[in-house]
């Protein structure tokens, strides 16, 4: 049998040739020990498998990750850890777990391994709560990131070697959770750079953050894939694209969006994004591209960036919504809806056929409805999405606090989570209600209206879309309450002009419709002549024709061809 001199040489100078990256000689000195100690040694199996991962460039991640779970006695994603006497291979285990964007069963492993208080190094005790502080950032838990660091920080604030990386994590989740906070962060790095320009993004300052941004032209550095896992070029355009997304510039967000995503796409051909640090952020460039584009009204460039995104971030209940938003604005808008003026017939027998020119709205190939397209039907399926992850609940006692987990965002709160859905309502009544199911549409619309903490301007439009709905239904005098005056103007007198003049000219015109189908032609008309917008011209030549006017009807019908270039 060996001693314990025979085994501490070989132990000895493994590690050595560790620390110096000459992992064959490493891994000579391990097969030796093994000899020494048999295969059965767990601690002597898991070194062997950390020296062959860094070996191979840490590239091939499915046989470490296999080793490392064998070891553990753990199947993958599993957190019922069971045997804490291993705190090195659990640790490897976590980072497993953060770099594969598992951040909760990560967090879940790094507390466990707190809490045993079994840990006697302590170099790998500051691992385990820088990678916890990491990881609980990644979840967007920034209370619970001040929280540690509170409880456990203090070792590194005194350690050179790490105190910066731990002041610059917990300065991130100060500014994140909205704390006042100075900085004691140079522009020399990198890493210092984007926490300023985020400090300066939260507070407004958004040209001092694209500032900041661009002094890492100035600096030197050696920060790519290889070395970090991340290419620098994609983070930059991406913050850059941000900035002037939240200043509504959203065509130049979306060239730094296409950016990043063309740098991302580069960075990924070589073989270093076979690593496991490795950042695969192309989802997060993709779904921030889709809202810039949905900015521009491309609304086909938008889907396509979204339904990637959704794929990704299938709990997201705004990826869900905006989708939707997407559908809309290609089947719904004016573009879409064009009207088209012919003639029939020649001298005393003309007639005018006034219709809109209905394109495809509806899906006729026989497809399911849940293939992403470009249809009311698919906005609806998304909206059910939307209004299934805002499952109805009781309001918390805080209601600025974080609620719901939505990746790639930071949580929202109840205030976010009721805005989300009172916005999802209001937008499946409108898409109901051109399916042409106006019972569904009255259901939504009523149950936004029963929402104590509905905007006013969705309370508007959700009086709109319900008489429209009762109107359908042949239920005129249920539809008049919705558009009772003083209700309307009490709800729109608060809102931006722009808004108030939409809604003005939609409660005005399903008013006169509502007294054109109780036969009061002349009321009809009075209202009608009120309004300034070419949207009512065909309800007025309507009016015209019924009251035997047809010199005004040629008159509408000119101010109608002069609306709509696309007529014949």
């Amino acid at each position: 049998m060996s001693n314990n001199k025979d085994r501490d040489e070989p132990a000895f100078l493994a590690h050595q040739c560790f620390l110096k990256k000459d992992y064959t000689a490493a891994l000579q000195h391990l097969s030796d020990l093994e000899n020494l100690v048999g295969t059965s040694n767990k601690r002597v199996q898991h070194n062997k498998a950390v020296v062959e991962f860094m070996a191979g460039e840490m590239k091939n991640v499915e046989k470490f990750k296999n080793a490392i779970t064998q070891l553990s006695g753990l199947n993958y994603l599993d957190v019922e850890v069971k045997d804490m006497t291993s705190p090195c291979l659990l640790y490897n285990y976590a980072v497993i777990l953060f770099h594969s964007r598992y951040y909760y069963q990560c967090v879940v492993i790094l507390e466990k391994l707190l809490s045993s208080k079994s840990i006697k190094d302590a170099r790998l005790l500051q691992q385990i709560i820088l990678l916890m502080l990491e990881a609980t950032i990644c979840r967007r838990t920034y209370d619970k990131t001040i929280e540690i660091a509170k409880n456990h920080g203090e070792p590194l604030k005194i350690n050179n070697e790490v105190s910066e990386l731990f002041e610059r994590i917990i300065s991130r989740a100060q500014l994140l959770v909205g704390q006042k906070v100075k900085l004691n962060l140079k522009p020399d790095s990198i890493e210092n750079i984007f926490v300023i320009a985020q400090q300066h993004y939260i507070n407004g300052n958004v040209k001092e953050a694209a500032n900041i941004l661009g002094y890492y032209k100035t600096l030197k550095y050696n920060y790519d894939m290889k070395t970090q896992g991340e290419e620098i070029w994609s983070a930059v355009n991406n913050n850059l694209g941000v900035i002037y997304l939240s200043i509504k510039k959203p065509y130049l967000a979306s060239k730094y969006f296409q950016h990043a995503i063309k740098e991302h796409l580069k960075a990924m051909e070589c073989e270093d994004s076979e690593k496991l640090i490795s950042c695969k952020d192309r989802s997060l460039y993709v779904y921030n591209l889709g809202l810039a584009l949905l900015g521009t009204n491309n609304s086909e460039g938008a889907f396509e960036c979204l339904v990637e995104a959704a794929r990704h971030f299938p709990n997201n209940p705004r990826i869900w919504l905006h989708l939707a938003e997407c559908c809309v604005k290609k089947c719904c808008s004016e573009e879409a809806q064009q009207y088209t003026v012919k003639k029939l017939g020649s001298g005393p027998h003309t007639r005018v056929l006034l219709s809109k020119e209905i394109k495809a709205r509806y899906s006729t190939s026989g497809e399911s409805f849940a293939i992403p397209s470009l249809s009311l039907e698919f906005a609806a399926l998304c909206l059910r999405n939307a209004m299934t992850l805002l499952p109805n609940q009781e309001p918390p006692t805080d209601v600025t606090a974080s609620l719901i987990q939505v990746p790639p965002g930071i949580p929202i709160t109840w205030k976010q989570r009721s805005e989300l859905k009172n916005s999802a309502l209001v937008l499946q009544s409108y898409v109901l209600l051109h399916l042409q199911d106006p019972l569904a549409a009255l259901v939504s619309a009523n149950e936004l209206l029963a929402q104590p903490d509905a905007s006013s301007s969705h309370k508007a439009w959700a009086h709109i879309y319900a008489a429209e709905a009762l109107i359908n239904l042949d239920r005129i005098a249920d539809a008049v309450e919705h558009l009772h005056p003083p209700t309307i103007h009490d709800l729109v007198s608060v809102l931006p002009y722009q808004m108030r003049d939409m809604i003005a000219v939609s409660v005005w015109a399903k008013a006169a419709v509502c007294h054109i189908l109780r036969g009061d032609l002349v009321t009809a008309k009075k209202i009608l002549l009120q309004i300034n917008s070419p949207k009512v011209l065909p309800l007025q030549m309507y009016l015209e024709i019924c009251t035997g006017n047809i010199d005004n009807c040629h008159t509408i019908l000119r101010k109608i061809r002069y609306t709509n270039p696309s007529i014949q």
